[in-house]
């Protein structure tokens, strides 16, 4: 889509609409491992904890896709969380060939202790955001589903060379 020429940008710099999603997540990522600094997980680590406690129980698949990430990033995540006892990986009564993943206690214990300082992050982010999200709703979500696109026909994935 042309960007409309006569809307001025807000950046002075004029940088791309990527470089300031980029520098989102950055600031986005600062925010809120100040907020989560006394809990007992990362910004990070609560995603996946959050991710897995809203779906219950799911296969590792299900869970990176999810989470937007590599499958082989989740399962470095999955196995760090299994080892702190935090989840736990059972057959998939549905499909033999693969595992759900689920929380254990002490894993949803560490997701609620977490949640109070994310949840409170949470309001002070929409404090600032003026209060109204659905705008903001929408356009992250178009620009998720804009990535995933790119990504979907980007010539290293259809065996051409980026440029």
């Amino acid at each position: 889509m042309a960007r409309d020429d006569s809307t001025p940008r807000p950046d002075p710099l004029d940088t791309s609409l990527l470089f300031e999603v980029f520098a989102l997540n950055q600031a986005v990522g600062r925010f809120l491992a100040e907020a989560m600094s006394e809990g007992p997980l990362t910004p990070a680590e609560y995603a996946v904890h959050s991710a897995l406690f809203e779906l219950e129980s799911a296969t590792p698949t299900a869970l990176a896709t999810r989470l937007g990430m590599r499958l082989t990033t989740f399962m470095d995540q999955l196995r760090a969380m299994e080892s702190r006892g935090h989840a736990r990986r059972m057959p998939n009564p549905r499909d033999g060939r693969s595992q759900l993943v689920t929380l254990t206690a002490a894993g949803l214990e560490a997701h609620r202790a977490s949640n109070r300082l994310f949840e409170a992050a949470c309001e002070t982010f929409i404090t600032e955001l003026g209060g109204e999200t659905t705008f903001a709703w929408h356009a992250l979500v178009a620009m998720r589903r804009a990535a995933e696109g790119a990504l979907a026909v980007s010539p290293r994935r259809s065996g051409g060379r980026a440029g």
